[in-house]
């Protein structure tokens, strides 16, 4: 058994519950913030007594099911803040660990049996990572789909060790359960295909005439194969300072002061002489109302506090001047990729000093996207052939 699959169903709704006790036991609905009026306004998670509440439903529709619903804006900087400590102890466990999503994580367990005791011993320290309120779930399986599959069917702080014969695990798991678009789930139903057997028991070549690649995916699942790539988080090194407000802050110049103090607190720490840093990312606790933050990515890293202040101060103007975050009580910075760099020389050639800035924004672009930028290239592979798709190729981009 090599991945072990960490759910926690609910987690949003459950993360507002635990500070909202009251509320336990009744209809709750966790919806975000509006992006065209109330109209724009989704659900993001339910409390299972909310019925017809599910995810990704438009608010309105979700109340009209659910009238006697409590209704509570997520704050989702603060549930995100869970989750990582979740996956900060995950990584305890093993580290190698792939955060699906929110609520969801799969863990690389090669080598970790005699560490752990066994699978079974690998199952109580994964559990051991979420706190038990939350109810978390775990399966084990030699790939994600059946350690997701056999974590969904596990007790609360339980878990299901998948058997060897994967397909014949899957065979009665409904097909809304594969990872597809609604569109295609919505046409396997319409072909009559209820269950992952049933689409297994097809040809690979029926279901790739019908879905395309994401058909002969969901072919390969259904009979236990997952050859998706394992994309484990990176850990980045990180310093933190944060500051309190005598009293709630609503101004940029407020906010300005402490940001000011903040990295010259940073810039003086002993581990912090000599490196430069690519992004800040700034978390505030707001007065009743939900956590703000905001991630800045720099356009070159930056090794002095006058610097940083000034990138820093541009993207606040422009979020004070759209949509102020609210009365802010306390504001904590946190900057990462600190390189052991304090200064970068330049190529002496043109294409050199070409490939160093494409290298910089590259790094720059990764770090907004927080994953691997999609840059690609394409090069000449059989410019003879009289079939187009073989005289170039598309490969990735590496500076």
């Amino acid at each position: 058994m090599n991945i072990g699959c960490l759910l926690i169903t609910h987690f949003i709704a459950k993360a507002e519950l635990a500070r909202r006790p009251e509320l336990a036991g009744r209809p709750v609905v966790v919806s975000s913030r509006p992006t065209d009026g109330a109209n724009g306004a989704v659900v993001l998670d339910a409390s299972i007594e909310a019925v017809g509440a599910a995810a990704g439903t438009p608010l309105s529709h979700a109340l009209s099911l659910s009238p006697d619903a409590t209704l509570i804006e997520a704050d989702l900087v603060r549930c995100e803040r869970e989750w990582d400590a979740v996956v900060e102890a995950l990584l305890e466990v093993s580290p190698l660990v792939e955060s699906s999503e929110v609520g969801c994580a799969y863990v690389e367990l090669t080598g970790l049996d005699a560490l752990h005791g066994g699978e079974s011993g690998i199952a109580r320290a994964l559990l051991g990572a979420a706190p038990e309120r939350f109810n978390p779930r775990v399966g084990i399986a030699d790939s994600r789909f059946p350690a997701y599959v056999a974590a969904t069917r596990s007790a609360a702080n339980n878990y299901i060790i998948a058997p060897d014969d994967a397909a014949r695990f899957l065979r009665d798991v409904p097909v809304s359960m594969l990872p597809l678009s609604w569109d295609s789930l919505k046409r396997l139903h319409g072909f009559g295909l209820k269950t992952v057997g049933q689409v297994a028991d097809l040809s690979i070549g029926a279901v790739q005439a019908q879905f395309g690649a994401e058909g002969r995916t969901a072919w390969e699942l259904a009979r236990g194969v997952d050859r998706r790539p394992f994309d484990p988080v990176r850990v980045a090194e990180t310093v933190s300072e944060s500051v309190s407000f005598p009293s709630p802050a609503v101004s940029l110049s407020a906010a300005l002061a402490a940001v000011e103090t903040l990295l010259e607190r940073l810039f003086s720490r002993p581990e912090m002489r000599g490196r430069r840093i690519r992004s800040a990312l700034l978390e505030a606790e707001t007065l009743n109302g939900p956590a703000w933050s905001r991630r800045i990515a720099f356009k070159s890293a930056i090794s002095n506090c006058e610097d940083a202040l000034n990138a820093i101060s541009a993207a606040l103007e422009a979020d004070f001047s759209r949509e102020p975050p609210g009365a802010l009580e306390e504001l904590r910075m946190t900057v990462s990729e600190a390189g052991g760099e304090s200064g970068a020389q330049g190529g002496l050639f043109t294409g050199a000093r070409k490939r160093e800035q494409l290298r910089e924004t590259l790094g720059q672009l990764e770090e907004r996207l927080r994953e691997r930028a999609p840059i690609y290239r394409v090069i000449e592979v059989e410019p003879w052939s009289r079939i187009p798709e073989r005289r170039r190729a598309l490969v990735e981009y590496s500076p």
